[in-house]
C-alpha cells in the first residue's frame, strides 16, 4: 500500500510539472489583442498584435498608403513597419506569390551592398491563408541610435499586400518572432 501510495503521488507531481510545462510555453509569447486596421476601400486588416507593443498609423500623403508603426511599450528595441498595398493599376495577379517573391528579391538586392551579408537568404513564410517571403540582413556600418539588423519582406493577406520590414537591436530578437506571427496570423474583413 506504501508503494501504491508513492506511485500515486509521483503520477500527481509529474502532471503537475507538465501542467506548469505546458502553461509556460502556451504563454510564451504573451497576450495579444486583435486589433483591427482600416484600410479604404479594402475593408479592416486585423492583426493579433502582442499587448506590450504599441502601434501608430503614419499616412504621409492623402493618397499614398498607410504605414502601421509598431515599437515596445517600453524601451526602443524593435519597430515594426509595415505599408499596407493594394492594386491600384488593375495588375493581373499584383500580389499572387510569384509577384510578391519577385518583389522581396529585388528589394533584397538594393539593400544587399550596405550589408555584412554577401547573398541573400530568401524564406518563405506561410499562414493559414497568407504566403510572404522574408529576408534579414545586418547593417555593416549602423550609425549611434540606428537598429544593427534588419528582417524584410512581403506577405499577402487577402487582396492586400503588406511591405514589412522589421528593425531590431539583437540578432535573435523575439520581436521578430512576434512580428512573424503576428503576419502568419494576419486576416482582412469587410468590416
Amino acid at each position: 500500500m506504501n508503494i501504491r501510495r508513492k506511485s500515486v503521488k509521483s503520477i500527481f507531481v509529474m502532471t503537475l510539472a507538465l501542467t506548469f510545462l505546458g502553461t509556460s510555453i502556451v504563454s510564451a509569447g504573451g497576450p495579444k489583442a486583435l486589433i483591427k486596421y482600416p484600410i479604404p476601400d479594402h475593408g479592416m486588416l486585423e492583426l493579433s498584435v502582442p499587448t506590450s507593443w504599441r502601434g501608430d498609423i503614419h499616412k504621409p500623403q492623402e493618397n499614398l498608403p498607410s504605414t502601421i508603426i509598431f515599437s515596445p511599450k517600453k524601451g526602443k528595441d524593435f519597430q515594426v513597419l509595415i505599408t499596407v498595398l493594394w492594386d491600384q493599376k488593375g495588375e493581373p495577379g499584383f500580389n499572387n506569390q510569384e509577384n510578391v517573391r519577385t518583389l522581396v528579391e529585388k528589394d533584397s538586392k538594393k539593400i544587399l551592398p550596405k550589408a555584412i551579408e554577401t547573398k541573400i537568404v530568401l524564406k518563405e513564410i506561410r499562414g493559414v491563408n497568407n504566403t510572404g517571403y522574408f529576408f534579414s540582413l545586418t547593417d555593416k556600418a549602423p550609425k549611434p541610435g540606428e537598429f544593427r539588423y534588419m528582417t524584410r519582406g512581403g506577405m499577402t493577406v487577402g487582396n492586400l499586400l503588406l511591405n514589412v520590414t522589421i528593425l531590431h537591436r539583437t540578432k535573435e530578437s523575439n520581436s521578430v518572432k512576434d512580428a512573424l506571427s503576428m503576419l502568419r496570423e494576419a486576416r482582412q474583413s469587410t468590416k
